[in-house]
């Protein structure tokens, strides 16, 4: 047995090209460490200003944070799964996220200094260097050293304090997402901590709660070239159709508690709407959201398998922020890894879960019945017309208006359960009385004019068997086309 443990050099593919498949997740990685910097200083002063280079193939990630000393920058830039980060406050947790670029680039340099008096240190990871070396062949110690590099910069006009990371000759397999400005700002938007937009109605609520309750930390996030700063997708409502934008209606605010401490485990906060209908996947808002740090973990549908219809987690908006540290993200950061404290609030997403598809379920009964009065009153106005078009003889219309009488009494006592008006569908001068389809009005003496009285018998015969055999709009539209036929002829 060795006196010493000995760490392949494979580990650095692995925690590389084998941990990320999205180019975008780098945007996650370098935007959670400089949080967590900016966050250990002074609060309120964070911003992050990113440059986009298509042609060169290139992005650059700058913070305005304390940066590292030398001796840090070395210490800290060169090791790998060695972080000395803070479980209980910080996002970053392994060490390794700021090699996710190196999966998708030829190469990264970090560059930092932490006052105006030190030098400026680069240190560089060249990822074309380890994909050319066979690295089972190494130990983790010589592969790292042959791909790094460390550089001190000649004085020029760099921040008192900063960290940057310059991402260099994007792969051609990445570029579509890495180098589209629209990609990236939907990204940050979704995943990253950016505030929330004033146009979302509920967001000086939402922000006021989760500052309460948790460590609520935001960061000014730039792209270059763009007037403002990036800020969460949530808009003033949700476009779920070309017609029909869905609004916010409340905000449902919950603590879900630990399971052996006295502060919750986890914060959760729910924008209630119609729940209309699904919500596109574009837009960034839909699902129960996880956030850690307020950072995104996992996508739209990481809390999808705690819905017994896991459709109903594409209807609603809200998000569940952890505060509990010994619920931990998983190292693709697109889970949690397994515990007890995890079990505790799978159960307690679970129950809200099963009241969010409730919710789902008796507003999609509800539109249904709304249809269904839709279409009622629609044949009703086509029945009326039809029983005094003289379309029909005085039986066929009499039994058309019964039948229609029979019906209209049906959807009143439904208006009366949804305790809603006819004229709330547009047919406000719809009387659904009983006297208002009495057949007594005389019919239509010109509708069949021109036709000898011997056809007019048989044609209203033919008609009253249209209008028994088809609802009244269809058997409307057949009688009017078919008279515009013998006229034409």
């Amino acid at each position: 047995m060795p006196s010493e443990a000995i760490v392949g050099g494979d580990i650095l593919r692995l925690i590389t090209a084998g941990m990320y498949d999205n180019p975008l997740v780098l945007f996650r990685e370098y935007l959670q460490n400089a949080a967590d910097s900016i966050a250990s200083r002074a609060p309120g002063t964070g911003s992050v200003y990113i440059e986009i280079d298509p042609l060169e193939a290139r992005l650059t990630i700058t913070d305005n944070g304390p940066g590292l000393s030398p001796l840090d920058a070395v210490s800290r830039l060169v090791q790998v799964g060695n972080s000395a980060k803070d479980p209980n406050t910080d996002r970053g947790l392994r060490g390794i996220g700021r090699l996710s670029s190196l999966a998708f680039a030829d190469s990264v340099h970090f560059t930092t200094r932490s006052s105006p008096s030190e030098p400026v240190t680069r240190v560089t990871w060249s990822g074309s260097a380890l994909r050319e070396r066979r690295l089972h062949e190494l130990d983790a110690a010589t592969a790292i050293g042959e791909s790094t590099t460390i550089q001190s910069l000649p004085d020029g006009d760099w921040p008192d304090s900063f960290f940057q990371v310059t991402v260099e000759n994007v792969t051609r397999y990445a570029a579509s997402t890495l180098l589209n400005r629209d990609a990236v700002r939907s990204y940050i938007a979704e995943v990253c901590p950016v505030p929330m937009s004033p146009g979302f109605p509920l967001a000086a609520d939402a922000t006021d709660f989760l500052s309460t309750n948790t460590r609520y930390f935001v960061m000014d996030v730039r792209l270059d070239g763009d007037e403002g700063p990036i800020e969460r997708p949530f808009g003033h409502a949700i476009p779920l159709t070309g017609a029909y934008a869905a609004r916010y209606e409340r905000l449902e605010k919950r603590l879900i508690p630990c399971i052996d401490l006295d502060h919750p485990a986890a914060v959760l906060w729910l924008a209630h709407t119609p729940y209309a209908g699904s919500i596109p996947h574009h837009l960034g808002v839909r699902g129960l959201r996880a956030r850690c740090g307020n950072i995104q973990v996992g996508a739209d549908d990481v809390f999808s398998h705690l819905f017994h219809e896991a459709r109903f987690n594409g209807w609603c908006v809200g998000e569940v922020h952890i505060t509990d540290s010994r619920i931990v993200p998983n190292g693709r950061r697109d889970y949690f890894e397994p515990g007890p404290h995890l079990r505790s609030l799978e159960n307690h997403i679970g129950a809200i879960a099963h009241e969010i598809s409730s919710r789902c379920r008796r507003a999609s009964s509800h539109r249904n019945r709304l249809r269904q009065i839709e279409t009622v009153i629609k044949q009703t106005r086509c029945a009326h017309e039809l029983a005094r078009s003289g379309y029909l003889c005085p039986a066929d219309a009499a039994a058309l208006l019964e039948r229609t009488r029979v019906y209209m009494s049906r959807l009143q006592q439904t208006l009366d359960e949804l305790q809603i008006h006819a004229s709330d569908f547009g047919h406000g001068g719809l009387d659904l009385s009983d006297g208002h389809f009495e057949p007594t009005q005389p019919a239509n003496s010109l509708a069949l004019k021109g036709v000898s009285s011997d056809a007019v018998a048989t044609l209203q015969s033919a008609f009253g068997t249209l209008t028994d055999a088809m609802p009244p709009d269809a058997a409307l539209k057949m009688i009017k086309a078919i008279l515009a036929r013998m006229n034409h002829d």
